[in-house]
């Protein structure tokens, strides 16, 4: 059976629909945050007054500073999975915190030089999450020796600004 509705009442349902839905769009909008990014960079290829198995964290522009002597890497046991193929040799890696706050996500990885070839990503550098630490890692393992850049994203930038009140 079809259920016949006047004109008028077809409009007071669409009406009411439209403003409740538009309420919850509301919220939504005000809530809503524009993605920042940060720049985190790990530079193992410079050598001078460090130690073999370290690399340099290097936090450009970052809204909290960061301290690179407080970002020390660490070596640790290699996985082994499929993507190991390329480096059958390595059986440990150089993983290096990157201090990203732990609600944060990854963009893509860029190496230094580009042109090293001893250099594959997946399987002798990458990105990780240590889920107890709550901390990102960026890795490498030999033969690779590069840097290391990937960007941080924060949700953190509201869409609507309120407006300040003269005091």
């Amino acid at each position: 059976m079809l259920l016949k509705i006047s004109t008028t009442w077809y409009f007071i349902l669409v009406v009411t629909y439209a403003t409740v839905n538009g309420q919850s769009e509301k919220k939504n909008m005000e809530s809503f945050k524009w993605p920042r990014w940060e720049e985190r960079t790990i530079d193992c290829t410079t050598t001078q007054e460090k130690e073999p198995d370290q690399c340099t964290l290097i936090a450009r522009n970052a809204k909290i500073p960061r301290d690179p002597t407080k970002y020390k890497c660490r070596r640790e046991q290699m996985p082994v999975n499929g993507r190991n193929i390329l480096a059958p040799n390595s059986t440990t890696r150089l993983a290096c915190p990157i201090g990203c706050e732990p609600d944060a996500k990854l963009s893509v990885l860029v190496k230094s030089p580009q042109n090293n070839h001893l250099c594959q990503k997946y399987y002798t550098y990458g990105k990780y999450r240590d889920q107890k630490e709550g901390e990102w890692y960026l890795w490498l393992t030999e033969p690779c020796r590069a840097n290391l850049t990937t960007w941080c994203r924060f949700k953190d930038i509201p869409l609507f600004i309120p407006k300040l009140r003269n005091q």
